[in-house]
């Protein structure tokens, strides 16, 4: 049903007409009284447009009574409309950033705190994502990709929406809680960075985009601590007096490099990945009145050139990897590949600034973050040295990756040489290896050893 009402139309009228199609004289009785409130501004009032909220969104500029009742809704329904609330693909990945940083440890996968570490950081990023949308409904009224969501649409209520963020975001935390309590404030204060200052900046100040940013970080290091692992300091457990007396120069040396290089890599990513979507949107983000730096950028020059310095800055990560003892030096000429695929789009972007060529820059994000962390934890060297010691029903991530180690070293190029060959069938780890990446000696180039 669609029902346009004149700024000429009087109260009395548009009751009548309310009644003709609303479920229930409650229901008419109480859009009659909000439209009398409306109806009673001066002639230069807007037009008012009553939707169906189950079926049709309200124009951008019009203003949407939303009819109390609504059909009852089925379990199916309630649960897309909560996938939509939380953003379930959303929150899915990130999700699999805070597993990595679990699996990261070396501790099991087939254990329950890999399980609760997944469930807890997808359930408070359910939360973290209803919240805002609760906060920005009006905004994304005026938006043309937000306008059908559960909200703006009519679909369900702000009450309800808050419902669901108070059930995922309370399993969530809690779930982190049981393994972690530093996990579990992380995952918490993550939640209202996002719901809270972000949200709270985006219609204001550009910097909001740096600010979601680091909520977009902190999911490897909730993983990581959910393992049981240190974020500050060593990892082995020490007495606590003993960690007490430690200089503040011993603690940072000995605190683990792998989350925070796995939080500064989610860190770096965002910023050519929601430029170029900003981009393609921009003028979406207009009508929404949001503060994004490609609508305060009409040229795009400056978000050009804030992709492609982003890009670069990216491409010191796979080399710091390696020179902090993270990685081995296959992981920085896999990075190399990577970074310098997408920092070939963003020249092409910052050359020719079109819709098209920012797509490009986008769709290459989504490949690149996954590949980019998929090759740090299969060359970690953590996981590397951390494969004995462990029941056999317990395999880590160094196991699984196992594999695909041994079949890259058998297709690497330097395996052809015919004194790789002899060394292999002789086991003489004190003969040369060919190989261009390889550090350490022969000792890594050794069957079930890692490049």
């Amino acid at each position: 049903m669609l029902l346009h009402l004149s700024r000429q139309s009087r109260p009395a009228l548009a009751a009548r007409r309310l009644k003709s199609i609303a479920a229930t004289p409650q229901t008419a009785r109480q859009a009659a009284r909000r439209l009398k409130s409306i109806a009673a501004t001066p002639e230069t009032a807007p037009d008012i447009v009553i939707v169906n909220p189950l079926k049709t969104a309200a124009p951008a500029s019009t203003i949407l009574v939303d009819l109390p009742d609504r059909a009852a809704l089925t379990p199916t329904q309630l649960i897309n409309i909560a996938g939509e609330l939380g953003k379930s693909r959303l929150s899915g990945f990130v999700a699999m950033t805070g597993a990595m940083g679990y699996a990261a440890t070396g501790a099991p996968l087939l254990a329950p705190g890999f399980a609760l570490t997944t469930l807890g950081v997808f359930g408070t990023s359910c939360a973290a994502n209803a919240l805002n949308q609760i906060r920005e409904t009006e905004r994304d009224a005026r938006m043309a990709r937000t306008r059908k969501r559960p909200l703006p649409s009519g679909r369900c209520t702000p009450e309800f929406a808050a419902t669901f963020a108070g059930v995922a975001g309370g399993a969530g935390a809690s779930a982190l809680a049981v393994l972690d309590p530093v996990a579990s404030a992380l995952a918490v204060g993550n939640m209202a960075l996002y719901a809270g200052a972000y949200t709270s900046l985006k219609p204001k100040s550009e910097i909001n985009t740096w600010v979601g940013a680091v909520v977009g970080g902190v999911p490897p290091l909730i993983g990581w601590a959910a393992a049981g692992g240190a974020l500050y300091g060593p990892t082995s457990q020490i007495h606590a007096e003993t960690l007490l007396q430690m200089e503040p120069a011993a603690m940072l040396m000995a605190t683990p490099a792998e989350p925070w290089l796995l939080a500064g890599a989610l860190y770096l990513w965002q910023f050519p990945h929601f430029f170029a979507l900003a981009w393609v949107h921009r003028t979406d983000y207009g009508r929404g009145n949001f503060a994004m730096v490609p609508c305060n950028d009409p040229s795009g020059v400056r978000t050009a050139n804030l992709i492609l310095r982003y890009g670069l800055y990216s491409s010191v990560f796979p080399f710091a990897a390696v020179a902090m003892g993270a990685a081995s030096p296959m992981f920085a000429v896999e990075g190399c590949l990577l970074n310098g695929a997408l920092v070939a789009a963003s020249m092409r972007f910052r050359q020719k600034r079109t819709t098209e060529n920012a797509r490009t820059v986008f769709r290459i994000t989504l490949a690149y973050l996954p590949l980019l962390l998929f090759f740090l934890l299969l060359h970690s060297e953590r996981l590397t040295r951390d494969e004995e010691g462990r029941p056999a029903k317990s395999p880590t991530l160094g196991d699984a990756m196992r594999p695909i180690n041994d079949l890259g070293r058998m297709l690497c190029l330097h395996e052809l040489h015919p004194a790789t060959q002899r060394r292999r069938a002789s086991s003489d780890v004190d003969s040369p290896s060919f190989c261009p990446v390889e550090s350490g000696g022969g000792k890594k180039d050794l069957p079930g050893t890692r490049r």
